[in-house]
């Protein structure tokens, strides 16, 4: 096997390089995440879901590729899946509490409705545009399938 596909068995027989490789992937998207994050044309309240998207997508993917077996890889069903509820719970938690550091004692960012109105407006869009063009997708496979 070569390529994508061959990554997986590579891997198992080299521990060493799928930890150094684990490591510059993850140090590649959190570079990506903090480029995007100084971005001067972004509001902080847009790059919520644009960071969460991007780290955990990109975090999913690296391992679906190097730490399952072809067999066992996630189909397009399931990436669907995972940007449904990735936009689903980020918006519930943007709107509600907003985001808080791991010890729960710092707020990184407040609740969605103390941003401007516009920035509401365009949080929530990305947000349902994400979720709904995941939604789409799937009723489209899942019609096709059907047929």
């Amino acid at each position: 096997m070569t390529g994508l596909l061959g990554m997986y068995d590579f891997f198992q027989r080299h521990r060493f390089l799928e930890g150094v490789c684990g490591w510059a992937v993850l140090i590649a998207i959190v570079g990506a995440l903090a480029a995007l994050a100084g971005s001067r044309g972004l509001s902080p309240v847009w790059r919520v879901p644009l960071l969460l998207n991007v780290f955990a997508l990109g975090g999913f993917a690296y391992v679906n590729i190097t730490g399952e077996p072809a067999e066992n890889r996630m189909h397009l069903a399931d990436w669907l899946n995972r940007i449904q509820w990735i936009n689903g719970l980020g918006l519930l938690l943007h709107v509600t509490i907003g985001f808080f550091t791991r010890d729960g004692m710092r707020q990184l960012l407040p609740s969605l409705w103390s941003a401007s109105v516009m920035d509401v407006v365009i949080t929530v869009g990305i947000y349902a545009l994400l979720f709904a063009g995941a939604t789409a997708v799937a009723l489209i496979l899942k019609h096709r399938h059907a047929d």
